[in-house]
């Protein structure tokens, strides 16, 4: 027994971005661009973007603030920005934390007050509307483009927490795989690794579901089958397209489940070291995950043995652990397995960071398939270290 609601438009392939101007014609006259520092700039998309909204006589707001972790700050901000400026809806254009960002923006900016108190951990307010949200992804990693949350860090308290709430599924989402080629090898990797471990965790989750599962293992063989390619030749459209795909599709499968215990230590890991990209984070962690919880998801690892990695079969256990064997080897491919004391880390902040971790986010520790508490949290972190 499952529910399905994915209310978001998705227009998906190359060349989707000139469909921005026929996207937007019922949301208003005034929209707030909501983007990061430079790479949007760079590489002109950002006056792309404002060119296509000028076709239809809509005036923009820019504001490109957003780090690769966003932080509560900057979104307060930009939402008194929105309400000055009365801003009739927002784009996320960028990677997911400029997406994320953008939806946060849109709760706040219409429901007042500051973002924080519309967070678990913070007001516990439950929002019950918000400004539309277009996104425009620049990665294949995040999956937010077809889901009801965002991340946001909280930098006094180092709180790395998700929200998800059905006001801001995105109105229509385009993803467009030729905005993705400008991504360095590292973040070719990296958001490809994100997408791999929504939907590996979506599998492994309690909740887990026929229609999550299949989505969730055609993302992961996507993803094997055209990191490399893509790695190699930021250029390949064909691996650029499949990825897309892949990380929109594990947007999709966080959507029906969501994520586990992984996604809560990272963002304790990255709340407390904001430069330590998302999805490295979550290859560093996720391996020793699987193997503390072993004796409670082997028989789904044998499952992803066969369908990801096309592993011969034997006995369920040795196919499970043939899987995580060779997880590390394809991560290794992309230097994926760096120690957290290389990262600068120190073994004094372990403790308080699974503390954290574990409070933030115990609603995906407890979807895991084991029952841990923030004393596994702390023991797997300090595997990893």
């Amino acid at each position: 027994m499952f529910n399905i609601f994915l209310p978001t438009k998705i227009i998906f392939g190359e060349g989707t971005l000139e469909k921005l101007p026929s996207s937007i014609k019922e949301l208003g006259e005034k929209a707030m661009i909501v983007t990061g520092k430079k790479s949007t700039k760079k590489t002109g998309l950002l006056d792309r973007v404002i060119k296509l909204l000028e076709q239809k006589n809509v005036k923009v707001i820019i504001f490109d603030k957003i780090q690769p972790n966003p932080i509560s700050d900057d979104v307060d901000e930009a939402a008194q920005i929105a309400i000055k400026e009365k801003v009739d809806f927002v784009i996320g254009l960028g990677g997911g934390s400029a997406i994320d960002s953008a939806k946060a923006i849109a709760i706040t900016a219409a429901m007042g007050g500051k973002f924080w108190d519309y967070v678990e951990v913070g007001g516990g307010k439950k929002p019950n509307k918000a400004l539309p949200v277009i996104a425009i992804p620049t990665t294949h990693g995040t999956g937010t483009e077809a889901d009801p949350f965002a991340v946001i860090t909280n930098p006094q308290t180092n709180e790395k927490v998700g929200i998800g709430y059905n006001v801001i599924f995105p109105k229509i989402s385009i993803v467009d795989p030729t905005l993705m080629v400008t991504l360095s090898k590292d973040q070719t990797a990296y958001t490809s690794m994100d997408a791999f471990y929504h939907s590996l965790e979506a599998f492994l989750n309690i909740d887990a579901n026929v229609y999550s599962d299949t989505l969730a293992i055609d993302s992961m063989k996507r993803i094997v089958a055209n990191l490399q390619a893509a790695y190699e030749n930021g250029n390949d459209i064909y691996a650029r397209t499949n990825l897309a795909w892949a990380s929109t599709e594990a947007g999709i499968t966080e959507t029906l489940t969501g994520v586990i215990a992984n996604h809560a230590i990272e963002h304790g890991l990255s709340g407390f070291n904001p430069q330590l990209p998302h999805g490295l984070g979550l290859c560093i962690t996720g391996p020793y995950l699987l193997e503390y919880m072993f004796d409670k998801c082997y028989e789904r690892l044998a499952v992803l043995a066969k369908e990801i990695f096309n592993l011969q079969e034997c006995s369920i256990k040795k196919s499970a652990k043939l899987f995580i064997e060779k997880l590390y080897e394809f991560q290794n491919r992309f230097n994926l397995n760096p120690k957290l004391s290389t990262l600068g880390f120190e073994e004094s902040q372990l403790e308080k960071i699974a503390k954290v971790a574990y409070r933030t986010m115990k609603g995906v520790v407890v979807k895991s398939p084991k029952k841990l508490d923030e004393h596994d949290l702390y023991q797997i972190i300090k595997r990893a270290f």
